[in-house]
């Protein structure tokens, strides 16, 4: 099995056509179509079911697509680090964060990474739910962000850092923004970032403690944090937030946290990396430069950032 086999196999899978494939790789169509044979020959099984409009995916051509994005994916981050060393590139860090954490520790990271190592071009993701494709197909180096559900993290190796709570939060003037109890809020719609499935249930699971029950359209998802705050300001839709994100500036003069006096549980932040991985030099230095970000955010001279931080506890390691 042959790296330029699998590079024509991944490109045909997500451009449809051996046609785009091979202008996209500068190869001939011919020699694309080889590929796929000499890869099926030696797979043993059919990768592509043949269409008037192009090809689809077999159950063995999906199955083979995950692993060889992570083998391709593998090996140019091998490439990138040999290259670093040997002083040719400074190669390419590609992380995920939280939300939170990056309108909080992020800047502060990037600008001290950036200071020594200029070099290296950065590549950074909002890590939203607790699936963490990108760190499962090879396309991230680390998450910082929810630790993956019980039936997910044989994948990952995780180490807890900060801790904080949750606070449900409307826009500001929402009929319920007095409200002080869960169960008034039954029969309300909601937007979450975090797509529940049967691994996770976490919101769903916490909200029916108190009485409030979910119906299938009463939830609604959102891609990205400033989405979720699109649809909430052009609706009565509620949400469920760390603290530290209500208090930032891109949520404190547009969305309000209801006075819940019912227990929220605490939401858990951890470091996240595909297991088996062994990070590049710049990654881990990265790793470290939002460890010593996050002690220098609780003292920062910007007021926004300590209200933030004052409601993060950091998670004392053993």
């Amino acid at each position: 099995m042959k790296f330029q086999h699998l590079r024509c196999f991944i490109h045909v899978a997500e451009k449809g056509s051996m046609r785009a494939a091979s202008e996209h790789l500068g190869l001939s169509a011919t020699a694309v179509s080889l590929a796929l044979r000499e890869l099926e020959r030696h797979t043993g099984a059919p990768l592509f079911s043949r269409q008037p409009q192009g090809v689809l995916l077999t159950y063995a051509g999906r199955r083979l697509l995950a692993h060889a994005r992570l083998i391709l994916a593998q090996v140019e981050r091998a490439e990138e680090e040999i290259e670093q060393i040997q002083g040719l590139t400074g190669g390419a860090v590609t992380i995920g964060v939280t939300p939170w954490v990056s309108q909080t520790i992020l800047p502060c990271a990037l600008g001290d990474f950036q200071r020594m190592r200029a070099d290296v071009r950065l590549d950074v993701a909002e890590a939203i739910g607790t699936s963490h494709e990108g760190l499962r197909d090879g396309s991230l180096d680390f998450t910082i962000g929810l630790s993956a559900p019980k039936a997910l993290s044989a994948s990952f190796v995780s180490r807890d850092l900060f801790k904080c709570g949750l606070a449900i939060v409307a826009r500001i003037g929402h009929p319920l923004e007095r409200a002080t109890s869960l169960h008034e809020l039954d029969g309300q719609n909601w937007v979450m970032t975090m797509r529940e499935d049967m691994h996770e249930q976490r919101h769903s699971n916490m909200l029916k403690r108190y009485g409030v029950k979910l119906a299938a359209n009463q939830v609604h998802y959102a891609r990205s944090t400033l989405v979720s705050i699109a649809m909430m300001e052009g609706s009565d839709m509620l949400t469920v937030c760390p603290w530290p994100l209500v208090e930032s500036p891109l949520m404190r003069s547009r969305m309000i946290a209801l006075p819940i006096q019912d227990e929220l549980p605490e939401m858990t932040t951890s470091l996240l990396m595909r297991r088996g991985d062994t990070p590049s030099t710049a990654a881990q230095l990265m790793i470290e430069c939002f460890v010593e970000a996050a002690r220098a955010c609780q003292q920062s001279a910007e007021p926004s950032i300590r209200r933030m931080m004052s409601s993060v506890e950091f998670v004392e390691q053993d």
